[in-house]
């Protein structure tokens, strides 16, 4: 199955849709579907018209964790192959740290090892109650290493470090009062409605703002109290001399919705 079999792309509207299409294995992320997602991410923030991502799973699994057939072949094999076999999914990781547009996980059915780390790179997971999350990498002599990165930021840090080290899951209800999800729906129509809400939230707001915003954050929240205040009010300007805040606060004050620009219009202006 090649990788565009393995990830499907869609679109609700404003928002892309980015499912994992192997249902009857769980969804596994193995080196093919790591790359597929990492390239439908990148199309996605390069479309103007989307202004959210999602990424769900086809079938009762959101994504099993890494593709074990796979994995269980690099002991034979050398050194080299083992450190490039995660290279497509640290590139996803990294890629999520500057993303332009939001990004939502819509998880129904586990969410396991990479499939946790694969909702956590996201701003905002939604589940139901079929939804569970585990690192059971332990159980199978491996350690979580890559997915540390966003989860600790993600979770608390006993928590998540208990959790790694006993492959335990917690259920949806569990994820939500910790905060690592941020609404639970009572069955996939509800979830998959509540991703077109969150979608039509993220369409009434700045793509400009959160564009720049998503990133500032990433470089402030990773920063010294002080030398993040410091960043901070230097980081204000693009906001304070962009066009958006001119639109918004007209809007606010004609009492109408704003008409925001894309970088595509501004190029237009400019040509």
């Amino acid at each position: 199955m090649s990788a565009g079999e393995k990830i499907l792309v869609t679109r609700r509207g404003s928002l892309g849709l980015v499912t994992l299409n192997r249902a009857k294995e769980r969804n596994p992320l193995d080196q093919e579907t790591a790359a597929g997602l990492r390239d439908a991410f990148l199309g996605l923030f390069a479309d103007p018209q989307v202004r959210s991502v999602a990424v769900t799973g086809d079938g009762d699994a959101f994504c099993a964790g890494g593709d074990l057939r796979q994995m269980r072949e690099l002991a034979e094999g050398d050194v080299e192959d083992a450190y490039l076999w995660p290279g497509a999914i640290v590139d996803l990781h990294r890629l999520m740290l500057e993303a332009p547009k939001p990004v939502i996980a819509a998880v129904h059915g586990p969410a396991y090892a990479g499939g946790m780390g694969l909702a956590g790179m996201c701003d905002v997971i939604l589940a139901t109650p079929k939804a569970r999350f585990a690192m059971p990498e332990v159980k199978i002599g491996l350690f979580p290493m890559i997915i540390v990165a966003h989860l600790a930021r993600s979770l608390p840090r006993k928590r998540l470090l208990e959790m790694m080290l006993t492959g335990e899951s917690i259920d949806a209800d569990e994820a939500h009062r910790l905060g690592f999800v941020s609404k639970v729906y009572p069955d996939r129509d509800g979830l998959m409605e509540g991703l077109d809400a969150y979608a039509a939230k993220f369409e009434a707001v700045s793509p400009a703002a959160v564009r720049l915003g998503r990133r500032a954050f990433t470089l402030l929240s990773d920063m010294p109290a002080g030398q993040a205040l410091d960043a901070a009010q230097f980081l204000n300007l693009p906001f304070f001399l962009g066009g958006d805040l001119r639109e918004g606060t007209q809007a606010f004050f004609d009492r109408r919705p704003p008409r925001w620009t894309t970088p595509d219009d501004e190029l237009e202006k400019t040509s």
